[in-house]
């Protein structure tokens, strides 16, 4: 137990482990700000700093801070690092055998991840080493397979204009692929990126690199460059009102909704549309504490300057290269695809990026899809209710599919012709969507099946059934409507 993090639990009664949490990301700002008055300086102004001396502070203050966090664990971390860094040195640089590096590479992580959650695992959530160690996994694996794409030859680097126009977020670009085998304190560095390491943002060596090796904003077009500081400050501010808010209102608003409370007696005897009504708000601050650690992490790598992601068309600096959640669009979301799109956003384009797209050979999305939310599952650990809420997921999407495909033909001219019905639509879009997931992440709160079953059955189910109704019914409900818009639209 900390020392530090043990007073302020008993000074303000916030848990020890989630008091560790919320002051390693802070000291992060610290770390930052110390890079930046050693490190960054103006265009104009000489430098005398190599990549050496950057990289080594980045790596040493990384590795204090995991120190502060897990203490004498901190030895797992280190351990599957240094060990996948030589197996891709032996197997892949001596033995020229990348391919098999590479897989050595993914079983040892997650093998000594899952062991982990195995002999660590509790009935309740734990803040301990497996939490940045599940954060160090796909960095590792991510890792391993850009190093075996890069087996081919060497190509030119690509340019700054090209990653700009690349459609794929910074986190991922059209660099990954490591033609070159990468230093161990570089890769060391990157695993332990103090504002990174414990609960993302994920993103690839690659960009660590090209950060590295260009402090003033990777590199990438700086018009103004005070501006740009300012926009950089503006951002950070931002990421941290934003999480003070989402945090202060799961301390002050979500502490009456903990996920316990749908087991009690008390929330049994509540009016049906009550235990619905508490069942809505109990998954919605379920969500409010992540995006609350992933924005005040954002803030700290915001603050680095790795987050840079070049200008918009009116040359205003964007900060947004890393971003884990989008608020707004999150809180509006109207579809599941939109909240994939706002929420984990890095760790779904990981997912994306490594395993959706690599399974392409099975010639089926469906199968694609399902396999990316199979190896999630696996990769939080081993509650049947993490593989159920997966798979609700997976079907909701589907179900999201049959309603779009059945309604849009009934309710899209009616939206055409008034603007009030669109407004409505939108808002019952809106509830379904927030229903949908408050409902799912219940359960992957509860973890344990038994608990879970017992806060399902107070809402009879619904999301659950749900699921059957609508893909069945599709099965079986006429098709004469949808059949003649198609053909109206082959005529057309």
């Amino acid at each position: 137990m900390n020392p530090i993090s043990y007073i302020i639990y008993w000074l303000t009664g916030i848990p020890e482990s989630t008091a560790r949490l919320l002051l390693t990301v802070i000291l992060a700002y610290v770390v930052a700000n110390k890079y930046n008055a050693l490190f960054v300086r103006h265009p104009k102004e000489q430098t005398t700093t190599n990549v050496n001396d950057r990289n080594f502070f980045i790596m040493v203050s990384g590795l204090g801070l995991s120190f502060f966090f897990n203490g004498v664990y901190i030895y797992h971390s280190l351990l599957t690092v240094l060990i996948s860094y030589a197996i891709c040195w032996y197997v892949g640089e001596t033995m020229k055998q990348r391919l098999v590096a590479g897989g050595l590479v993914w079983t040892l992580n997650a093998a000594w991840l899952l062991l982990g959650y195995y002999f660590t695992a509790t009935d309740d959530y734990d803040i301990s080493w497996t939490m940045p160690q599940c954060i160090l996994c796909l960095r590792l694996m991510g890792f391993a397979f850009d190093y075996m794409d890069g087996s081919s030859a060497t190509p030119s680097p690509p340019s700054t204009d090209t990653l700009a126009k690349n459609p794929q977020p910074m986190s991922f670009d059209v660099d990954t692929p490591l033609y070159t085998f990468p230093a161990v304190e570089q890769v060391v560095a990157y695993c332990f990126f103090p504002g990174a390491f414990i609960v993302g943002p994920q993103f690839s060596f690659s960009l660590y690199r090209r950060w590295i090796e260009n402090p003033i904003y990777l590199g990438k077009k700086v018009t103004d460059w005070s501006e740009t500081v300012k926009g950089q400050q503006r951002y950070m501010v931002r990421c941290v009102l934003l999480a003070i808010l989402y945090l202060g209102m799961q301390q002050l608003v979500g502490a009456s909704y903990p996920s316990s409370y749908l087991l009690t007696s008390d929330y049994q005897n509540l009016p049906f549309l009550s235990r619905c009504w508490t069942f809505w708000v109990t998954g919605k601050f379920i969500y409010n504490k992540y995006l609350g650690v992933w924005l005040l992490t954002e803030g700290a790598c915001v603050l680095f300057g790795i987050t840079y992601d070049g200008e918009d068309a009116e040359g205003r600096a964007l900060f947004g290269g890393l971003a884990n959640t989008l608020p707004l669009k999150y809180e509006t979301a109207t579809s599941i695809d939109h909240v994939i799109g706002a929420f984990n956003i890095n760790t779904n384009m990981w997912t994306k990026y490594y395993v959706f797209k690599r399974l392409k050979f099975m010639g089926s999305k469906l199968i694609s899809q399902g396999a990316s939310l199979l190896f999630l599952a696996v990769w939080h650990g081993f509650h049947l209710n993490y593989f159920i809420t997966f798979a609700c997921e997976f079907f909701y999407t589907q179900c999201e599919s049959v309603l779009r495909r059945r309604l849009t033909p009934v309710v899209g001219p009616l939206i055409a012709k008034n603007h009030l019905y669109a407004a409505i639509a939108k808002v019952l879009a809106w509830i379904l969507c927030s229903m949908t997931l408050n409902y799912a992440v219940v359960g992957f709160d509860l973890l344990q099946l038994s608990k879970a079953w017992t806060a399902y059955k107070s809402v009879y189910f619904l999301g659950h059934l749900a699921i059957p109704l609508i893909i069945v019914g599709d099965k079986y409900l006429p098709r004469k409507h949808l059949v003649t818009r198609t053909k109206e639209k082959k005529l057309a």
